[in-house]
């Protein structure tokens, strides 16, 4: 299947819509702008709190451009508008998530934690002919886990079981297989305890 359009073809149409949808709430892009794909500078690859969008203010930029960056980890159609909208508003010139942010945010129907907002029932429902209209999202999510070999070293703590002594120490489940589970301390040559 070949794609009729790029990506930033598709970003770009979705800004474009998106501030037509919500110019009234004072969703509005300044006059130098650009969407692309590709890594937030921090928390891109993140397990926990992963950023999946970034905006960046003109003054970062060599020729004054408002710059958007969609994370390549997301395929999803309407978590990337939801995402767009989010980093729109900061496009606005309001850079943090304080009550400004806040308020435009529940305006188009952004929910939840204002650093992390979800598209909610009302943000769903105006963009679900946007959606139509730009049709599926020209990208496949990226995983930077596979391929990656996993850890197979896992250091094992042991204790010293004499008060006396007190001994703590790391080894691998190597050492303890080997050892049948009876690891002496390395001290004292007392027991240990395994755990």
């Amino acid at each position: 299947m070949a794609i009729t359009q790029t990506k930033e073809e598709w970003l770009t149409n979705a800004v474009l819509q998106l501030e037509a949808e919500f110019k009234n709430e004072g969703l509005t892009m300044p006059a130098k702008w650009r969407i692309s794909s590709g890594f937030p500078s921090k928390g891109g690859l993140a397990v926990k709190k992963r950023t999946i969008g970034q905006c960046w203010s003109p003054e970062a930029s060599k020729d004054g451009t408002t710059e958007i960056i969609i994370s390549i980890t997301q395929d999803d159609a309407l978590i990337i508008l939801g995402v767009i909208a989010h980093e729109m508003v900061h496009a606005t010139g309001i850079m943090n998530h304080g009550p400004k942010f806040k308020s435009l945010a529940t305006a188009i129907g952004l929910t939840g934690k204002m650093t992390a907002t979800e598209e909610g029932v009302v943000f769903i429902q105006r963009t679900m002919l946007i959606l139509e209209r730009l049709g599926e999202f020209p990208h496949a999510a990226l995983d930077h886990t596979i391929g990656q070999k996993k850890q197979s070293t896992r250091m094992v703590k042991v204790s010293c079981d004499h008060e006396d002594c007190g001994m703590v120490f790391r080894t691998s489940n190597k050492w303890i297989e080997e050892s049948m589970g009876q690891m002496a301390c390395p001290i004292c040559e007392g027991s240990t305890t395994i755990g």
